[in-house]
């Protein structure tokens, strides 16, 4: 789609836009982090004007938001189903987790730097302590069904720690210095959230 059909006017011109502006958030914050993403920046990438941003999103903030909420729900959908197409076994339904968010921030390798710099960023910190959250009941109560004899509340402070751990291990798939690849990230994470999951 162009700028000039971009620029349509009516409730499906609208929605293009948006779905465009934040493509362009995410390819502009991805290349230079979020305090790089500016009306001009995303108008430019978009092939807008400053003020078309502004139209849809009044305030980066308002951008940055959707842009994070939008790669959340898809992984949380993704990250779901695997777990609930992996059978009732707590390894498998672990590995399938993990494999699933592998997939995803590798088919868009941008949400890795969206997943891991919400943190640094005021607005967005409170959303991600809100998606971390949803991750870890989702876990425990996928996890729960494979009969892990572990209180719920437990499971989610479990939850909470791989979490974090996760995400170190995305960093550290992401370093090209760094000796951890997609395998070993599913690999060994799956051993080790097993292992946190299960502990009493």
């Amino acid at each position: 789609m162009d700028a000039a059909e971009l620029r349509t006017t009516g409730s499906d011109g609208s929605e293009h836009r948006r779905a465009a502006l934040r493509e362009a958030g995410l390819a502009v914050w991805a290349d230079a982090g979020w305090a790089a993403v500016t009306p001009a920046a995303v108008g430019a990438a978009a092939g807008l004007s400053p003020d078309d941003v502004v139209a849809e999103y009044p305030t980066v903030d308002d951008l940055l938001a959707e842009i994070f909420d939008e790669g959340t729900e898809e992984r949380a959908a993704v990250v779901l189903a695997a777990m609930e197409a992996a059978g009732p076994r707590l390894h498998a339904r672990i590995r399938a987790c993990l494999e699933a968010v592998a997939g995803c921030l590798a088919e868009d390798p941008r949400q890795g730097v969206v997943l891991v710099e919400a943190v640094g960023h005021p607005t967005l910190r409170p959303r991600r302590r809100t998606a971390n959250r949803g991750f870890a009941t989702l876990i425990a109560g996928e996890l729960s069904r494979a009969g892990v004899p572990v209180e719920p509340h437990e499971l989610r402070v479990a939850a909470h720690f791989c979490l974090g751990g996760l995400a170190e291990l995305v960093l550290a798939w992401q370093d090209e210095g760094t000796d951890v690849d997609r395998e070993a990230l599913v690999r060994h994470g799956t051993l080790l959230f097993e292992a946190c999951l299960t502990a009493r």
